[in-house]
This record gives C-alpha cells, structure tokens and sequence, in this order.
C-alpha cells in the first residue's frame, strides 16, 4: 500500500467513525426529544383528565341541584292544587250558609 493509500484510508476510517459519532449523537437527541414529547403528552392528558373530572363533578353537582329544585317544584305544585282546593272548599261553605 502507497503512502497516499495509507493516508487515503486513515482519512476514510476517522471520517467514518465522525460519521458513526454523529449517528449515535443524533439517535440520542431523538430519544430525548421523543421523551420530551411524551412527558408532554402525558401533562396534557392529565390536565385534560382533571378538566373532565371536575366538569363531572359539577355537572353532578348540577343534577343534584335540578332534581332538588323539581322535587320543591312538585311539592309547591302540590301545595297550591291543596290552596285552590280550600278556596274551593271555603267558597262552598260560605255560599252554603248563606
């Protein structure tokens, strides 16, 4: 092998292992980003899960609060078919001994 040969693969080899340390740094910074971007992810559906959670709590709480104001609806509605009847019932009387 000449010189130029031996200088020409010297040159070859360390260009191919700049080459490979290149590669192996690059694979590295797509792991981090990749676990960059699920550590995201995983944030985001958090916040998004506790969102959900506390719109179901207050949508719950909503509910509670509809079914507490139809029960006192009917029982107000009842309370008032019990008033008309005794006015009914009063009118009658009155007009029975007059």
């Amino acid at each position: 092998m000449t010189p130029e040969q031996e200088q020409w693969l010297i040159r070859a080899v360390q260009e191919l292992q700049a080459a490979q340390q290149n590669q192996q740094v690059l694979i590295q910074e797509l792991r981090e980003g990749q676990a960059m971007l699920a550590q995201f992810f995983r944030e985001a559906l958090d916040r998004f899960d506790e969102r959900t959670r506390a719109i179901e709590r207050r949508t719950e709480a909503l509910e509670r609060r509809t079914e507490a104001l139809e029960r006192r609806t009917d029982e107000m509605a009842k309370e008032m078919r019990e008033m008309r009847q005794e006015i009914r019932d009063l009118r009658r009387d009155f007009l029975e001994r007059r």
